[in-house]
């Protein structure tokens, strides 16, 4: 859906401040082993964010026809302020990866969500750079914009990745620029 720029960039400034918050409640209320297992969570969550990212583009950005003619539209024009209603993306990341295990594992709850939190917000800032920026040749939002853009311009069927190319690669759906250019 199209949106207004402060509508696009909600998601972008909430998703850190319930980070923020998260992490407060960690170190004003775990111990010193007990946040040293909360990085590890935030670690791991912040990763498989990743995994969700590329499974999400993949599979429903692709292949759902409701979203893929959503999607379609960010291909067509890709520096229009067009995404999920505000704060959707960071209520369904929070309550996915919060909900399951708040009662069982209070620790799990908070480390994992902080991280996917945070690897969400990694993706929405890459992907609103590497389309809207010119970054530097070599630099990372660079290679990024170059994945992201064989996507985009030459092949849909593949780069599903925007933080990285790690599953594009897994999964066998990575389109190098020689492939893309042949």
């Amino acid at each position: 859906m199209r949106q207004s720029a402060i509508s696009y960039f909600a998601d972008m400034v909430m998703s850190p401040v319930v980070v923020l918050g998260l992490s407060a409640f960690a170190l004003t209320h775990y111990t010193r082993a007990a946040i040293v297992e909360w990085v590890l969570l935030v670690s791991f969550g912040c990763a498989f964010w990743t995994l969700v990212e590329y499974a999400m583009h993949r599979l429903i950005y692709h292949r759902i026809p409701a979203f893929e003619r959503y999607h379609q539209i960010h291909h067509e024009n890709p520096r229009a302020y067009i995404g999920a209603p505000p704060l959707l993306g960071t209520a369904v990341t929070f309550l996915v990866s919060f909900m399951p295990f708040v009662t069982i594992a209070p620790i799990v709850a908070n480390g994992f969500s902080a991280g996917m939190l945070s690897g969400y917000t990694l993706y929405m800032f890459i992907h609103y750079a590497i389309h809207f920026w010119d970054p530097t040749p070599g630099s990372f939002l660079y290679r990024a914009r170059l994945h992201h853009a064989v996507h985009h311009y030459r092949d849909g069927n593949g780069n599903f990745g925007v933080t990285t190319p790690f599953w594009d690669r897994v999964f066998g759906t990575r389109i190098g620029r020689a492939r893309a250019f042949a």
